[in-house]
């Protein structure tokens, strides 16, 4: 479906008219005749009645209205997607219940501008992957593990030490330990 057949209907029912519509969207009266024209053969009904002040929705104009809006807003959102600094921050979590999602529920509340995506990958060759091809701006997670560094060009940075509690069995050797290192 033509975009901007879709966007010249919608100018032309928030105005009413034709003309203020070709105003709004820079072009001639005759061009939105034409996309309007064109977008209600492509849909095989008729759109708007013309009157002698203007132009009035019919009842399908009326019942595609809503859905012309939604998609420009849906088109919007595509295009602001893969926009340099407009896509969503992507961010990487190891569990919903974590200390790292308290972090991003935190600061989704004060930066509600900012679009936000969380994702809980599986492990940290999965992040580091998805760091690389840039599916994800960060990940947050236990980064140190013995004989495996990070690779060179993937860097980390402490920002959060999370309390771990140790479960064990009443017989085993940690039952009675205050703290484990």
């Amino acid at each position: 479906m033509d975009l901007e057949a879709v966007r010249t209907f919608v100018a032309a029912a928030d105005a009413g008219q034709f003309q203020e519509a070709a105003a709004e969207l820079a072009v001639t009266q005759q061009a939105v005749s034409k996309r309007i024209a064109a977008l209600e053969r492509k849909l095989g009904v008729r759109l708007f009645t013309r009157t002698p002040r203007g132009a009035a929705l019919t009842i399908d104009g009326q019942a595609f209205l809503p859905h012309a809006r939604e998609l420009l807003r849906v088109a919007e959102r595509a295009v602001a997607s893969v926009r340099t600094g407009r896509r969503p921050l992507r961010v990487d979590i190891i569990a919903s219940r974590g200390a790292a999602s308290g972090l991003m529920r935190g600061f989704h509340r004060a930066h509600p501008e900012i679009d936000l995506g969380v994702v809980m990958l599986f492990d940290i060759e999965t992040a580091v992957a998805a760091i690389r091809s840039g599916t994800i701006d960060a990940s947050f997670r236990a980064v140190a593990a013995p004989g495996r560094p990070l690779p060179e060009d993937i860097e980390s940075v402490r920002v959060l030490d999370e309390p771990l509690q140790l479960l064990t069995g009443p017989a085993h050797a940690l039952a009675g330990a205050r703290s484990v290192p």
